[in-house]
C-alpha cells in the first residue's frame, strides 16, 4: 500500500513540474505539440509498414544477433566476416531483444522508432541552445518531417540509432563548452559519442571535431587532471571495444585497419576525382523528388563553385518546391558571414562558437564523403540531418523576425504556410516511397521462413547470396552457389536449392535444374505478380 502511494506521489509530482513547465511559456504548448506530431506520423508508418521484409544490410545485422543467441553459424564466412566490419552494438542489443523471445517488430520499435523520436527531441534542445526556442521548434518540425529519417526510421539499421546517440552527445558537449567546462557534461558527452560510435564506425569522425572545438573554446586543458579523469571516463566504451578486437583478432579495430571497410560504395584511396556531386543531397533532403546531376572535379575550388552552383540553380529553378532549401541556404549564408565577419572574437563568443560546431559537423561528414569515400548513399549522410534542418530553421526564423517588424500576424501566418508547404512536400515524397519499398524482397522472407518450418533442422540449403536470409529466416545452414558449371557437382552436398530473381543467378543454373531433374524436384514457389506468373522464389529439394 505504502508502495503504491509512493508512487502516485511521484507521479503527481511529475505532473506537476511538466504543467509548471507549460504555463512558463506559450511556446512550450507549440514544443508539445511538435513531438506529438512526430510521434503520430511514425506510428502511422510503423503500423503499416513496421513487419515489412528486410533489406541486405539489415539481414546482416540480424544473422549476427540470431547467432548471438543460437551459436549455430559461429565458424561460417557469413558472421566471421559481418563480426569483423559491422559494429556490434546493435545486433547485440536485437540479440537481447531475441533472448525474450520478443518478435522483429519489437526491435523495430526499440532500436529504431524510440531513437527516431529522441533525434526530433535533441533537434529541438540543440537549436533551441545555439539560437531560440522559436528556432528550436522550427527545427524539430522540419526533422519530424524530413522524408528520409521517417524512412529510414522503418528500417533496422544503424543509421538511426547511431545518429540519436550523436545528436544527444552534441547536446551535451554545448553545454559542456559554457564559459568553464563543465566536465561532467563533458564526459556524458563522450559516452555517448563512443556509443554513436560503436553502433556506427563513421561516426567517430566527431571525436576531431570535438577536439577542434575545445582548442577554440579555450577547453582543452590537458594539465589539468580533471580532464583527464572525465575524458578517460568518457572514452571507456571505446577502450573496452579495441581491448576486446586486441583479445580476440589482435588488432584493436579490424574494421578500419584491417579490411576494405570504408571503400564499401565509394573510391577510398584510389586517384577517383572528388565526389562533390555528394552536395546534392542537401537539396534530395529537402527538396525531395528534385533532379540533381552527378559531377565530379580534380580541383578543390572548382568544386566547391560547381556544389554552390548546383545548389542555387536547384533552390531557384522552382522556388516554391524548394522553400527548405532556400530556407537552409539563407540560414548558412548568415551564419557564414558571421562566422567570417567575428573570426577573431570566435574564441570569446559563444554563440559563435555554437554555430562554428554546426558548420563542422556539416563539414566533417561531406568532407569524409567527398574527398576520402568519394561516394555516398543517402542514408550515410543522415547526421548532417541536424545542421541543415536547424540552419533551415534559422532562415525561416530570419525571414519572420523581418517581416515581424512590419506585421506580426502576416509574418505568422506566411511561416506557417512555408512550414505546411513544406511538410506536405516531404510527406508526400516520404509516403510514396515507405509504401513503395514496403514489399520489397517480401518473396525472400515468404519463402525462407516457410523452409524453417517445412524443412528437417540441420538441412543445408544451396543458393546464390542466401546467406543472411537463411541465417535469420529460416534458421537452417547453408551453402554457396557455384560460381561456374564445372564446379556444379558440389551443389548435391546440399539438401534444399533455392533459387530467386533479387540478384542476378549463374547462367548455367537453370540449364542445371533442366538437366537435373531426376536430382531435384520443385517443392514450393513465391511470386512476384498474384496472377502467380512470375516465380520471384522457388525451392527445390534433393530427390532420394
Amino acid at each position: 500500500m505504502e508502495k503504491e502511494e509512493d508512487a502516485i506521489i511521484l507521479n503527481n509530482k511529475y505532473v506537476a513540474r511538466f504543467t509548471t513547465w507549460l504555463a512558463r511559456d506559450k511556446l512550450n504548448y507549440v514544443v508539445v505539440a511538435v513531438l506529438i506530431f512526430g510521434i503520430l506520423i511514425r506510428l502511422y508508418y510503423f503500423n503499416l509498414v513496421g513487419e515489412q521484409p528486410l533489406w541486405w544490410d539489415e539481414m546482416a545485422y540480424g544473422s549476427l544477433a540470431k547467432n548471438y543467441v543460437m551459436h549455430q553459424w559461429d565458424s561460417t564466412q557469413l558472421i566471421i566476416g559481418e563480426t569483423l566490419i559491422r559494429p556490434q552494438l546493435l545486433p547485440l542489443l536485437w540479440a537481447l531483444l531475441l533472448l525474450f523471445n520478443l518478435p522483429e517488430i519489437y526491435a523495430r520499435f526499440i532500436l529504431e522508432f524510440i531513437p527516431s523520436v529522441l533525434s526530433v527531441f535533441f533537434v529541438y534542445l540543440i537549436g533551441k541552445e545555439v539560437f531560440n526556442k522559436r528556432v528550436g521548434i522550427i527545427s524539430a518540425f522540419i526533422m519530424s518531417v524530413l522524408w528520409i529519417h521517417l524512412f529510414y526510421t522503418l528500417r533496422l539499421l544503424t543509421d538511426v540509432m547511431a545518429m540519436s546517440f550523436l545528436f544527444a552527445s552534441i547536446y551535451y558537449f554545448i553545454k559542456a563548452a559554457k564559459q568553464e567546462l563543465n566536465y561532467k557534461y563533458f564526459s556524458i558527452s563522450i559516452v555517448l559519442l563512443s556509443i554513436s560510435t560503436l553502433t556506427r564506425y563513421p561516426y567517430g569522425m566527431f571525436f576531431g571535431v570535438y577536439f577542434i572545438m575545445l582548442i577554440v573554446t579555450k577547453n582543452l586543458k590537458l594539465n589539468n587532471k580533471k580532464f583527464w579523469i572525465y575524458g578517460l571516463i568518457g572514452l571507456i566504451p571505446m577502450a573496452l571495444f579495441f581491448g576486446y578486437n586486441y583479445v580476440n583478432y589482435g588488432n584493436i579495430f579490424p574494421a578500419f585497419l584491417g579490411s576494405s571497410y570504408v571503400k564499401v560504395g565509394g573510391h577510398a584511396g584510389t586517384s577517383a576525382p572528388f565526389a562533390y556531386y555528394i552536395t546534392n543531397f542537401i537539396a534530395t533532403f529537402l527538396s525531395p523528388g528534385t533532379q540533381t546531376e552527378s559531377f565530379e572535379a580534380s580541383n578543390i575550388f572548382l568544386g566547391f563553385l560547381k556544389s554552390v552552383f548546383s545548389l542555387l540553380s536547384i533552390a531557384f529553378s522552382n522556388p516554391l518546391k524548394s522553400i527548405f532549401l532556400i530556407s537552409f541556404l539563407i540560414g548558412l549564408a548568415i551564419i557564414l558571414s558571421e562566422l567570417v565577419i567575428g573570426f577573431n572574437f570566435i574564441t570569446k563568443n559563444q554563440k559563435l562558437q555554437n554555430r562554428l560546431l554546426l558548420l563542422l559537423v556539416l563539414a566533417a561528414i561531406y568532407s569524409f564523403f567527398i574527398f576520402y569515400i568519394r561516394g555516398s548513399d543517402d542514408r550515410w549522410l543522415l547526421p548532417t540531418s541536424l545542421s541543415i534542418c536547424i540552419f533551415a530553421g534559422f532562415g525561416l526564423d530570419f525571414l519572420y523576425k523581418i517581416i515581424k517588424k512590419y506585421q506580426k500576424l502576416i509574418a505568422l501566418i506566411l511561416l506557417l504556410a512555408i512550414l505546411f508547404f513544406g511538410a506536405q512536400q516531404q510527406l508526400k515524397y516520404a509516403d510514396e516511397l515507405i509504401k513503395l519499398k514496403a514489399t520489397s524482397y517480401l518473396q525472400m522472407k515468404q519463402g525462407f521462413e516457410w523452409m524453417k518450418s517445412n524443412t528437417p533442422e540441420g538441412s543445408v540449403i544451396v543458393g546464390n547470396a542466401i546467406q543472411p536470409y537463411v541465417v535469420y529466416y529460416a534458421e537452417r545452414q547453408y551453402m554457396d552457389l557455384p560460381s561456374n558449371e564445372s564446379e556444379s557437382d558440389k551443389i548435391l552436398g546440399a539438401d534444399y536449392l533455392v533459387i530467386h530473381w533479387f540478384i542476378e543467378q549463374p547462367q548455367y543454373i537453370f540449364q542445371y535444374i533442366q538437366n537435373s531433374s531426376d536430382k531435384w524436384e520443385p517443392l514450393n514457389a513465391f511470386f512476384l505478380d498474384e496472377q502467380k506468373q512470375q516465380p520471384g522464389f522457388i525451392v527445390f529439394k534433393k530427390s532420394g
